[in-house]
């Protein structure tokens, strides 16, 4: 039988690249692309590679999609990446705002009284850690986005060597497959959401209603975000999109949580 690998996100924590500029470059391995990961648990057993590397990044679902995944594979050898709390709430949050959300940061993430968007639960680094435990044979690997920025090539070892496959760097882009808005536009899209619905919708794109409905969205929302470059100043909302107490917050009430992942990323 093939080993299995299985990289499970999470979202905003370098998914993107590694789906797009390194795991369908490597060698030796058979990779499964995010797109077909819905079909994934159909395909495999057709697939006679020694190895195989299935990507596909989850947040809210991640519960349901490795009880799933395992009970099928459970020898699976499965890869998660963890970003600092505070950064990786920032980063999830401008990503609502940039799809048409008009919502504050505060109501995205509320550690006071756990009514946000985001619960205090999703930030739970320790249960992602513990269910990968507890649903596979295998041990997990365990890495931080921080590293991918400072040391991609170290970063990328660590995969390597947990795949046990030779690295050609030299077939790799390490050009950072997504860049952040601007925050001047992310503010002049959360303002302008509040009075005009352009929010996407994930759950109605495949009926054709739904293609028509986020085709008009992103007409609207790339129109405004591309169209701030050229914008003057006057026209851009005052208040800071994200305060730096706001985000401090969030680093401390999940601390417990970010070390316990430094604690166990330090040992691969």
């Amino acid at each position: 039988m093939s080993q299995i690998f299985f990289h499970t996100g999470l979202s905003k924590t370098g998914s993107t690249f590694l789906q797009q500029q390194i795991f369908p470059k490597l060698g030796h391995i058979y990779y499964l692309p995010t797109k077909k990961y819905r079909r994934a648990l159909d395909v495999i057993p057709g697939i006679t590679a020694d190895k195989i590397l299935i990507s596909r990044e989850f947040d809210q679902q991640f519960e349901r999609e490795i009880i799933s995944f395992s009970k099928a594979y459970p020898a699976a050898f499965p890869i998660i990446v963890f970003r600092e709390p505070g950064s990786w709430a920032v980063s999830n949050y401008k990503r609502f705002v940039k799809n048409g959300h008009h919502f504050s940061f505060t109501e995205f993430i509320d550690i006071q009284g756990d009514k946000g968007h985001f619960k205090i639960q999703d930030f739970s680094y320790s249960r992602y850690i513990q269910l990968l435990e507890k649903h596979f044979e295998q041990p997990p690997l365990i890495l931080i986005y921080d590293d991918l920025k400072k040391n991609p090539h170290q970063f990328l070892n660590k995969i390597g060597k947990y795949l046990d496959i030779p690295l050609e760097f030299q077939t790799f882009n390490l050009t950072p497959s997504h860049v952040s808005y601007d925050e001047n536009a992310l503010k002049l899209v959360r303002k302008l959401s509040s009075k005009i619905q352009f929010q996407k919708k994930l759950e109605v794109h495949r009926k054709p209603k739904g293609f028509l409905y986020n085709l008009y969205a992103n007409i609207i929302r790339y129109s405004i975000l591309y169209s701030s470059k050229i914008l003057p100043e006057f026209l851009f909302p005052k208040e800071e999109l994200i305060s730096a107490q706001e985000v401090e917050a969030v680093s401390k009430f999940f601390a417990d949580e970010w070390n316990f992942v430094k604690e166990k990323a330090s040992k691969f």
